[in-house]
């Protein structure tokens, strides 16, 4: 599914200042991605292996976000009292303007799916464990919790749903960064004609 109309969606998130930002729909992402990798294997020239190997699976992973209507993905790669918390976030645009009750509808059984209100507007949020088949370990599997948060109609912008999507991994940093997700989701505001 490609993103409808990214560049007269208009919204506005707070996230955290040390996460790196990636806009999907820059003809650039690619620079910004080696760029990024640069800088987290800064004075470690004794793994190259590593850095290549960092930067082919980012790249992978950008250039499938963006092919899926990825807007833009926030990473957290910084340390932060000296650990990088596991956290990412992904807006991304669906086509179509479903109402939160068809939503529920579609989502139910697929997690936790529950209603909420954003200050955008009323939202579907979907928390669910995703790798988590049989035998899997904690390194396959991943918290991800969604915010579905339709788009306001407006003359010439397509009717779309916007994704918050933020992943972590299981452990003893999963729950305050859901808290986070839910933050971050309800500091969304829309913008320009996406606010008409």
């Amino acid at each position: 599914m490609s993103a409808a109309a990214p560049q007269r969606l208009g919204y506005r998130l707070t996230v955290p200042a040390a996460w790196d930002r990636v806009d999907l729909t820059s003809p650039h992402r690619d620079r910004v991605v080696r760029d990024l990798v640069a800088r987290q294997f800064a004075g470690l020239d004794d793994q190259p292996v590593a850095r290549r190997r960092a930067t082919a699976l980012l790249l992978e992973q950008v250039s499938r976000a963006h092919d899926l209507g990825g807007l833009e993905a926030h990473l957290s790669v910084r340390p932060v009292g000296g650990v990088v918390v596991p956290a990412s976030l992904l807006v991304h645009a669906l086509p179509g303007r479903p109402g939160p009750r068809e939503l529920h509808e579609r989502l139910s059984g697929s997690g936790d799916v529950t209603v909420s209100r954003l200050p955008a507007g009323d939202a579907v949020r979907r928390r669910r464990t995703t790798g988590a088949g049989q035998g899997a370990d904690d390194a396959a599997r991943c918290c991800l919790l969604e915010h579905f948060v339709p788009v306001p109609a407006a003359p010439g912008l397509s009717p779309a749903v916007l994704v918050l999507a933020g992943t972590t991994v299981p452990g003893p940093l999963e729950e305050p960064l859901v808290e986070l997700f839910d933050v971050i989701a309800r500091s969304l505001r829309w913008t320009g004609e996406a606010a008409a």
